[in-house]
């Protein structure tokens, strides 16, 4: 057995093994660290929020799903700015990189800025002001078993700085897809946040998000549309089953443009991105939450291409 098939197995079993064990036991529920499910991909943004069965060479889809990273990503860097709400900012980059023979590698960091606040101490005398942060480091892999199917991981590191407070977690992504090129037909099964806190920020332990995710994606050979279904937060049915489902549409114009829109439990979003040569711009627009709408803009460039 060579090296490159020595890998594809370990990472194949130790897929299967989390995602199983995940669903068994459950060991971690949704608590903190909510901005590791912010989308970070417009174009995901765009499709409903969650988005994990879209094959194309975008490198930012692979931050939902590693096993969607694929050569056609390698050299390529990838940034992203999201308003979330009122001065709380998220930014991200990754670079994609060659993987043994036929695999990728992708290296990314997503930054969360919570804005300004006004400390007090405990007789209510102003001690001056104060920031709260998030980042999060990541490493994946993504390597094909055959023609049709993937598998991906990732390992996150997960820094806190709230005040004078810091916490430290680890967390693991693992991801199977399925594509068949010749009829347009995705399918994927993810599993995100497999971990928890290493270092608390106090004498609470913040759990983090960990879910399940399927994902189907289809596109028609005589329309220039591409139809993604969803299913995800798959460890949370106290839930109604309308909260776990994801619909995005894709007008496909042409390779180089396409514009979407996207449906999840009362949020609607839009988007839409083109590529000019080694560049490609997309941007999407969301609501979160319900105080405001969430602006996603995203750019990237693939070195080599012309």
């Amino acid at each position: 057995m060579t090296k490159s098939h020595s890998v594809v197995k370990m990472l194949f079993l130790m897929s299967l093994f989390l995602i199983l064990h995940s669903v068994g036991a459950r060991a971690q529920e949704v608590g903190g660290y909510g901005f590791l499910k912010i989308p970070v991909s417009p174009r995901a943004a765009a499709l409903g929020g969650t988005l994990v069965s879209v094959v194309e060479p975008e490198a930012s889809l692979a931050d939902q799903n590693p096993a969607l990273l694929c050569p056609e990503m390698i050299n390529e860097i990838s940034v992203s700015y999201i308003n979330y709400v009122s001065d709380v900012n998220l930014g991200y980059a990754s670079y994609t990189g060659k993987f043994l023979t036929e695999g990728a590698w992708q290296g990314a960091v997503r930054y969360v800025d919570y804005g300004s606040f006004a400390g007090y101490d405990e007789d209510g005398v102003f001690s001056g002001n104060f920031t709260a942060k998030d980042i999060a480091i990541s490493g994946s892999i993504g390597y094909p078993i055959n023609d049709r199917w993937n598998v991906g991981g990732t390992v996150r590191g997960i820094i806190t700085n709230y005040e004078s407070y810091s916490a430290f977690a680890l967390g693991v992504d693992v991801g199977i897809n399925y594509y068949n090129e010749a009829v347009g037909r995705s399918l994927s099964l993810v599993a995100t946040n497999l971990g928890g806190q290493i270092k608390r920020l106090d004498e609470r332990y913040q759990k983090l998000p960990t879910q399940i995710a399927v994902g189907w994606t289809e596109e028609f050979e005589h329309l220039p549309i591409c139809l993604s279904l969803t299913a995800h937060d798959l460890l949370d049915w106290d839930r109604k089953f309308i909260k776990h489902i994801s619909i995005g549409v894709e007008w496909i114009i042409n390779e180089n443009l396409f514009f979407g829109g996207g449906y999840n439990f009362d949020n609607f979003s839009v988007g839409g991105g083109f590529k000019y040569r080694s560049w490609n711009f997309q941007c999407a627009y969301a609501r979160y939450n319900s105080l405001d709408g969430s602006l996603n803009l995203g750019l990237s460039y693939k070195f080599g291409r012309r």
